[in-house]
């Protein structure tokens, strides 16, 4: 029994072993190519030529080669030139363009009849789009497929939104809507910080609204548009004569105008609680000398002996202390004429310096350049309705300057058609002295030591009677914040024009050392060389008492 199962085991396994081996051998005859092709000719029948009345012969049963005529028959039609291109292709190929044209349009036949031409005229469409029209290079292939794809994306949405707008209209009409309003916030937010309001337009707006900050080159290019169209026009009531109160020493009454271009010329502020430091705001509502609100914020500027040594401090004052301090009340003065004159009324604002911008620009009056008008705009948040960002045109009144001692400068602005108020802007600037030895109670609170000169910064915005005021409030964070930028910039350029001045001065002190220095290593030298010379002449000498 173990000898027929052994027996047995040993009939499977060669079983097997044939089995695999044949199975191989199968596989790698069909694997491997043919060493050799069957040749064979064809010799067509003259009767089946289109001459001879035929149909051109039988079409090839190759269903690859069915399609290559049918893509040629598509390059064809698809040419800019067809009965040249069936020549070309005919003369190519050793056949009549009627032997060809035939040839094709049986092919056609053939297939319609078979039921496959729309598959196959698909299959080739796709074809020649893919290979960029059948007859363009490769490379331009990728921005067709890119086209291709973006407008099936597009053609995808846009079925997708019309099945929606059909669903639910009432949704789609506020998702469009709100869509729209989105990408012209997008547009519009970098050119023009998206305006609201263009001018007054009473109840529904009170001047120039945008809703983000607006830029400067906007608010130029609004206000040089607007003079293009006609030039400027004041929003200012007409000058009214008002009666001022009797002095105690003149018995007349004095009348003045008030209202119109320049009307705080003529308006005097008390500058006796300006404070170093501190900024003073004081706003007065009553309209008794024609104004329906003034609005003014001070400050003191002084030059501490710290700023004027360097950080250093004197007990005496010495003729040196004495010339730093005028050189110093030289650097303050060139530096607040400089700010006027560059109108940098808004370069240091406190907090949020997008809060409030002030500029000033040139408009050419006519065909000489030289004769130009200078306007200024003033952006400021909460000043424009709903809270957001007011626009106010402005307009030169007229400046003063004069830099004989107490130095004083002056500059105006009035408001023009389209903003939020109607009144007066001025800037001005007065050097203020204090004796020795007499000192108020006003003046003790400042830092001001006695003797020491200082300059008071006044920042006045005056509304008439009959015109628009803006809110209190928003009137005295104006001026306050513009008088402290003011003041600020003066300081830091003071700072900076006297350190310019030290490190010049000390390169020169240093400089001038090191040349003494050097002149007199140089004769020490000389001197040594002369003493070295004379030595040695007297040792010869010695050595040698019989040299003459």
């Amino acid at each position: 029994m173990k000898l027929k199962r052994k027996m047995s085991a040993h009939r499977i396994g060669a079983t097997t072993f044939l089995v695999c081996l044949l199975s191989l051998f199968l596989q790698c005859s069909l694997v491997l190519p043919t060493a050799s092709a069957i040749e064979a000719t064809f010799t067509p029948n003259p009767q089946d030529s289109v001459e001879n009345g035929g149909d051109g012969g039988p079409l090839p049963v190759s269903m690859q080669q069915r399609r290559q005529l049918l893509e040629l028959d598509a390059a064809i039609a698809n040419s800019q030139d067809p009965s040249a291109t069936i020549n070309h292709v005919a003369q190519q190929n050793g056949m009549s363009p009627a032997e060809l044209a035939g040839m094709l349009e049986r092919n056609r036949r053939d297939l319609q009849e078979s039921g496959q031409l729309e598959g196959m005229v698909g299959q080739v469409n796709a074809a020649m789009q893919a290979q960029g029209g059948g007859g363009g290079m490769a490379s331009a292939s990728i921005p067709r497929r890119i086209l291709s794809s973006v407008a099936s994306i597009l053609v995808a949405l846009m079925k997708t939104a019309s099945v929606q707008v059909s669903r639910n209209p009432r949704q789609s009409t506020i998702i469009a809507m709100l869509l729209v309003c989105s990408l012209l916030a997008i547009h519009n937010a970098p050119r023009n910080g998206i305006v609201i309001s263009s001018g007054s337009f009473s109840p529904l707006s009170h001047g120039h609204t945008t809703v983000l900050d607006p830029p400067i080159e906007y608010l130029e290019r609004t206000c040089a548009n607007s003079w293009a169209k006609g030039g400027w026009t004041s929003s200012l009531p007409e000058p009214m004569e008002v009666k001022s109160k009797k002095s105690s020493k003149s018995k007349k009454q004095s009348h003045k105008f008030v209202g119109g271009v320049g009307m705080t010329g003529s308006l005097e502020i008390d500058t006796s609680n300006a404070q170093e430091g501190e900024v003073s705001v004081e706003t007065s509502l009553s309209k008794e000398d024609g104004f329906e609100m003034v609005t003014t914020a001070q400050t003191l500027i002084t030059m501490d002996d710290k700023i004027v040594n360097g950080g250093k401090e004197k007990e005496a004052e010495d003729e040196s202390l004495l010339e730093l301090r005028k050189e110093a009340m030289d650097c303050m003065h060139d530096s607040i004429a400089s700010i006027f004159h560059e109108r940098k009324f808004s370069e240091f604002v406190p907090g949020n310096s997008h809060s409030l911008r002030f500029r000033s620009f040139l408009v050419a009056s006519g065909d000489d350049e030289e004769d130009a008008t200078e306007g200024a705009v003033i952006a400021m948040k909460l000043l424009g309705d709903f809270g957001r960002y007011g626009v106010q045109p402005l307009c030169i009144s007229y400046e003063m300057e004069d830099e004989n001692e107490p130095m004083v400068h002056c500059v105006a602005f009035h408001s023009l058609r389209g903003g939020h108020f109607d009144g007066e802007l001025r800037f001005s600037v007065k050097e203020k002295k204090f004796d020795k030895g007499k000192k108020s109670k006003k003046d003790s609170r400042s830092k001001t030591k006695e003797g020491g000169p200082g300059v008071v910064i006044t920042v006045t915005l005056a509304i008439p009677n009959g015109g628009r005021a803006p809110p209190v409030h928003l009137a005295e964070s104006m001026v306050s914040s513009l008088a402290q930028s003011i003041a600020q910039s003066s300081q830091i350029r003071i700072e900076q024009t006297l350190s310019r001045r030290r490190q010049s001065m000390s390169y020169r002190a240093q400089a001038s050392g090191r040349a003494s220095l050097k002149r007199h290593l140089r004769y020490e030298q000389e001197k040594l060389q002369e003493e070295m010379s004379a030595d040695r002449k007297r040792k010869w000498k010695r050595n040698n008492p019989d040299a003459g």
